[in-house]
């Protein structure tokens, strides 16, 4: 899995917005297309808002490489060596969560 830049989604989803806005007559008594529109403008808003309630944490790599290394006596191995080693787990647990 990989992380995206929030700031680049946010940026792609108001260029969604602006191109549905084209479409969009703010007067209620427009036609289907214009009210289509307007409620997929609100979706597309509502998906956005939604993008600051998912929690990202920060998790130091290499540190917790290290708390390993020393837990299980294995200092020895190197961060190096062990670095991909962790890496493939990792995405290996993120598939199983996603049931891939």
């Amino acid at each position: 899995m990989k992380l995206i830049d929030k700031d680049a989604v946010v940026a792609v989803i108001d260029e969604i917005v602006r191109g549905l806005q084209k479409n969009c007559n703010p007067n209620p008594m427009g036609n289907m297309y214009e009210c289509l529109a307007a409620a997929q403008i609100e979706v597309v808003n509502l998906i956005k808002d939604s993008l600051d309630t998912i929690e990202v944490k920060e998790v130091d790599l290499d540190e917790e490489i290290e708390k390993c290394l020393k837990q299980y006596h294995m200092i020895a191995v190197g961060k190096e060596e062990f670095e991909p080693i962790a890496k493939h787990f990792f995405e290996l647990g993120l598939k199983a969560q996603k049931g891939e």
